[in-house]
């Protein structure tokens, strides 16, 4: 590529970092031994070879942007090991460019599906990010499920069909999932949720080794060996943050 079509390849992305900057609480990552993400820019970099930097690229500032607009009380930002999980798969494909569109395709219809533009209004895009809704998954049926990614197209495709389920329940008016007052967000969880208290639980979870999807990681091992639901639910009453 040349340099001129490299800084319009890294443009946008360079935008929506410094959108995220500009958040509440700006770009703060989980790992324990920092508070500051990763910038999008530099993993992309980092990840991609000459071929393959548009398109990663541009599947980091649609994700971003996605979670930017469907999620904007965000706290924390790593995207470390989901773009390094999407560049593997991709690379293994026949078709890089390809597979990285479907997958950010279903992710951004994720984020759209699931946050505050939805019915379903969830707050924070962390359970997805760090591998809870992924460990809870798998750890309904191990052994069909074993080998299954948390950003492959599988739980992608799962997590996209669950979310159409929810919108059914919410229709109905579900017990578990209620049609919600407007500007409220959904917590279906036994814990507060606020901001403050989901930095503090959050923190103690990553520092504990209590989080699934270890994000701010490349090279993470995503493990769903342990009910990290149950984990969180005592950390959070332990703080206080249960109702």
């Amino acid at each position: 590529m040349t340099a001129r079509a490299i800084d319009e390849t890294i443009t946008p992305l360079l935008e929506i970092e410094a959108r995220i900057q500009r958040s509440r609480f700006g770009a703060l990552s989980l790992d324990p031994g920092r508070t500051t993400a990763s910038s999008p820019t530099e993993l992309v970099s980092a990840l991609a070879d000459s071929r393959q930097l548009q398109h990663l690229a541009s599947a980091a500032s649609a994700v971003a942007e996605a979670q930017l607009r469907s999620f904007p009380e965000n706290l924390f930002w790593d995207f470390d090991f989901y773009l390094a999980s999407i560049h593997r798969d991709a690379s293994a494909a026949s078709d890089y460019a390809g597979y990285l569109e479907e997958v950010t395709r279903i992710t951004v219809g994720l984020m759209t599906l699931y946050g505050q533009q939805s019915v379903i209004r969830f707050r924070y895009v962390h359970d997805f990010m760090y591998g809870f809704d992924w460990a809870r998954w798998v750890r309904r049926d191990p052994d069909a499920r074993d080998g299954i990614e948390p950003f492959g197209i599988d739980f992608l495709r799962r997590t996209e069909s669950r979310g159409r389920d929810i919108l059914t329940l919410i229709k109905a008016d579900d017990d578990w999932y209620p049609k919600l007052a407007d500007g409220a967000a959904r917590n279906p969880f036994p814990f507060s949720r606020e901001p403050e208290e989901e930095l503090s639980l959050y923190r103690l979870l990553a520092g504990r080794n209590c989080v699934p999807v270890a994000a701010w990681r490349i090279d993470a091992q995503a493990d769903a060996s342990r009910d990290f639901d149950a984990l969180r639910e005592d950390l959070a009453a332990s703080l206080g943050l249960s109702g």
